[in-house]
């Protein structure tokens, strides 16, 4: 993280405060409480985004101010958890990520395996960072909120959101979305607050078109969403609930974030085009050619198609259990909260609010 970046994440931290004891929500006047306040050091790099009234009563805790063994224990586990999903998974992913999106009209199996790749690294980064903050501060004694919740099971946009950094979700609520209206004057007012809101969390992530492009695209998802469930709700009284409906709804989900995920990463605007292009089958099928044999007369069928084999496609060795093992983890197993649910690491709080979905998320584990 540049320098920049860090000062940003700090500079995000007492604006909330300020904002806060201008509402009058807070009253903290010791400058040594809010100076730790602002540079509380496990959730700085990512997150998760602290209020105010969350943690300083943590800190005035006498209790937290010995070190306990079981603070230790549970701590340590978190931030070990953390730690390999960035060492070893997030880390490992990116060396076959960077190539594709810095190369010129990657073919169909190197656009999707770089944009399934960096739909990995960038969870598995965030909420390493994330896991490895709860931990570091749980061995004070301190619960941090919650900031992932295994996105990637999400059957909606709006559950997406309630699950991917949902410190930053709360954030956009309460300090952007709200105060534009929220849903209160009808659900033109709503799109076009929920649009804002998104385009405003897209700048958040960086000054360039990309990110530009990345909110409002979210902020259309989130629209459209809205409007779907409108006309299911008119039409048949509730959204369909069976197996494949599930299933057709996390696969468009997924596909839906997957998408986003092209421009979040590109370098321009000019390389997501140029990315998205390739995963549609724009700019040619190359496939490796070790796989000619085992497709048999499928390969015939796909060379009359237009795809050609050749030994060196930019598809390294490895790259597929990279993206499938990883996948595995995210959709199959529980993430860390859920590991040490019994062991409370996360803060208890009666909910938290979505800026998706005007709704309590609860968060205690």
């Amino acid at each position: 993280m540049s320098a920049r970046d860090y000062i940003g994440h700090i500079g995000r931290i007492p604006s909330s405060g300020l904002v806060d004891t201008y509402r009058g929500l807070v009253r903290e006047t010791n400058f040594v409480r809010y100076a730790l306040f602002v540079t509380y050091f496990p959730h700085l790099i990512a997150g998760p985004v602290l209020h105010h009234k969350e943690v300083m009563p943590q800190f005035a805790d006498p209790r937290n101010s010995v070190l306990r063994s079981s603070n230790i224990a549970i701590g340590s586990s978190i931030f070990i958890i953390g730690l390999f999903k960035k060492m070893v998974v997030a880390d490992s992913i990116a060396g076959y990520v960077v190539p594709a999106f810095t190369s010129f009209q990657p073919s169909l199996l190197v656009a999707w395996g770089a944009t399934l790749g960096f739909t990995l690294q960038i969870y598995f980064d965030f909420s390493g960072y994330s896991d490895m903050a709860i931990g570091l501060s749980r061995l004070f004694g301190v619960r941090l909120p919650a900031n992932f919740n295994s996105p990637y099971k999400a059957q909606n946009i709006s559950e997406f959101w309630r699950r991917w950094h949902m410190s930053l979700s709360r954030f956009l609520h309460d300090y952007l979305y709200i105060p534009l209206g929220g849903n209160r004057k009808g659900p033109s007012r709503r799109y076009a607050n929920l649009m804002a809101t998104m385009v405003l969390g897209g700048i958040w992530h960086g000054a360039a078109w990309n990110f530009v492009a990345w909110g409002p695209l979210h902020g259309g998802y989130l629209a459209i969403h809205h409007a779907w469930l409108g006309l299911l709700h008119r039409i048949v009284g509730s959204a369909p609930s069976g197996i494949a409906e599930r299933i057709a709804a996390h696969s468009l989900t997924l596909l839906a974030v997957i998408v986003g995920w092209v421009f979040f990463r590109a370098t321009s605007l000019a390389n997501a085009v140029d990315i998205l292009r390739g995963m549609i089958g724009l700019n040619g099928v190359e496939l490796p050619l070790r796989w000619k044999g085992p497709l048999g007369i499928l390969a015939d069928g796909l060379m009359a198609l237009g795809a050609k084999f050749t030994p060196a496609n930019g598809f390294p060795e490895g790259q597929l259990a990279w993206i499938t093992l990883p996948f595995a983890i995210c959709l199959l197993l529980p993430n860390s909260q859920q590991i040490t649910r019994y062991y409370r690491p996360l803060f208890e709080t009666d909910g938290q609010q979505c800026i998706h979905f005007d709704s309590h998320i609860k968060l205690t584990w």
